[in-house]
């Protein structure tokens, strides 16, 4: 234990030199390698990775406003896109770097690894007609809206399938901006916020199937009936194989790296490898990686754990447990949510850096469109009410229903990866992606007042 306090001091000392290397030398981390290559190339690397990793740290300060910490993040990659459109030249390098680009794409990966691995099938299963239907109101409304008016009233000339990327992204719902917003309330064990929860967790599902299809057509596959059909059935028979699969062999899989090493290290090793060979079997069927990562999240319940170490705490609680049997709740949550809390580590450094690069690849230009902005607000007015009409599809009285509805409104991290799939499969234009960006945060800004407004009222 003193070892490790040592080890982690020592760390924390390297960093701090290596930061300030960084700012007072930027142009000396590589001398005297040459500049094509070597260490010195990985040396400017590291600067853009620090910077990158450090604006999107900056931008969490939106938290002390009472807003979600993604919103920070999206906003110092916006701003990092204007210093590059002012002639600072090392933003612009970092808005074009394949590296980032990568490690970005980890991010949303990771991302929705740990919205599925928060999500679970029984819950799904059991989360009742009223969330079902809440959920199901929650995709169609803003699909149909989005491609079918705010597509063709705002970007007439622009291709079907960037009317349908809009449609897209309008389904999108964070659960993790909503929950988030309850647990500041203390109203997560409410009916209401339940039904929300469960239809988010549906409607992420069903959003990454619409995604799913989107995409694909977006790569070129015959836009017919017959065609959205079979797209449908894949993305669908995928997430069911992928399931089966994993509950099927993810235990002995388990069983038999831990009779290697049951330390934590092997443990998230497990997880990871999981999210990421699941990523890649999405692409093999043409679908997008973050499908296989949430479907990987998915199947690893907690008991394909059990053959491994408990956490640290959890063992010096047990001890005292024959002593306080209050201590029996406290145990079984830090066991079952050991691997979600290791994972949110990774999330801490990779999901800001996804965020961060995703607002980089908005287009000064496009921001300096008054259009733009006039266009984000009338289709964050139909975005809104889109949602807000799900909630009528919920059980209780009509102040339940509008709370229920406006807990839909926020997109959050969920339409930026809508957003960022869309501008990396060339479907949309710079001014459509400002333009989802814009709703993006407008309904993520509105919806935590109006969840806390209507609550009061109920």
């Amino acid at each position: 234990m003193k070892i490790s306090h040592k080890i982690n001091n020592a760390m924390a000392i390297f960093g701090g030199f290596v930061a300030t290397s960084l700012a007072f030398a930027p142009t000396a981390f590589g001398a005297g390698v040459d500049a094509g290559g070597g260490h010195g190339a990985f040396g400017e690397l590291f600067l853009l990775i620090a910077l990158l990793l450090l604006f999107a740290k900056i931008g969490g300060v939106i938290e002390k406003l009472g807003q979600p910490s993604v919103l920070g993040e999206l906003l110092a990659g916006i701003a990092l896109s204007f210093a590059a459109y002012f002639g600072i030249g090392i933003f612009d390098e970092m808005r074009h770097n394949e590296t980032l680009a990568f490690l970005a794409e980890i991010g949303a990966v990771i991302l929705l690894f740990q919205i599925g691995l928060e999500s679970n099938l029984k819950s799904l299963a059991t989360v009742g007609a009223s969330a079902f239907k809440v959920a199901i109101i929650g995709v169609i409304a803003p699909l149909i809206l989005g491609t079918y008016v705010i597509g063709p009233l705002f970007f007439a000339d622009a291709p079907f399938i960037s009317h349908l990327f809009i449609g897209a992204a309008m389904v999108a719902t964070s659960v993790g901006v909503t929950a988030s917003v309850f647990k500041a309330l203390g109203t997560l064990k409410s009916r209401s916020s339940q039904t929300v929860l469960g239809a988010a967790v549906i409607d992420d599902v069903l959003g990454l199937l619409v995604l799913a299809i989107v995409s694909a057509m977006a790569s070129g596959q015959e836009l017919t009936a017959m065609s959205i059909s079979v797209m449908a059935l894949k993305a669908g028979g995928f997430l069911v194989l992928a399931i089966v699969l994993g509950r099927l062999f993810a235990p002995h899989i388990s069983k038999l790296l831990s009779k290697i090493h049951t330390g934590t290290g092997m443990k998230l090793s497990l997880a990871f490898i999981f999210a990421l060979l699941y990523a890649y079997a999405a692409t093999l069927v043409g679908l997008a990686p973050i499908i296989g990562a949430f479907a990987a999240g998915l199947i690893l319940d907690d008991v394909h754990f059990n053959f491994f170490d408990s956490p640290l705490i959890v063992k010096k609680l047990e001890a005292l447990a024959s002593k306080n049997n209050g201590l029996e709740s406290i145990i079984s949550h830090h066991r079952h949510t050991h691997v979600e809390d290791m994972v949110s580590s990774l999330a801490l450094i990779f999901v800001p850096l996804f965020f961060a690069y995703t607002g980089l690849q908005i287009q000064v230009e496009s921001l300096l469109n008054p259009q733009v902005y006039l266009i984000g607000i009338i289709a964050s007015v139909i975005a809104i009410g889109s949602k807000m009409v799900s909630g009528f599809g919920a059980s209780g009285n009509t102040s339940e229903k509008l709370l229920i509805g406006m807990s839909m409104v926020p997109r959050g991290e969920v339409g930026l990866i809508f957003a960022a799939t869309g501008k990396a499969l060339g479907a949309i234009s710079d001014d459509i992606f400002s333009v989802i960006i814009v709703v993006v945060i407008l309904t993520t800004v509105v919806a935590p007042a109006g969840i806390a407004h209507l609550t009061k009222k109920i």
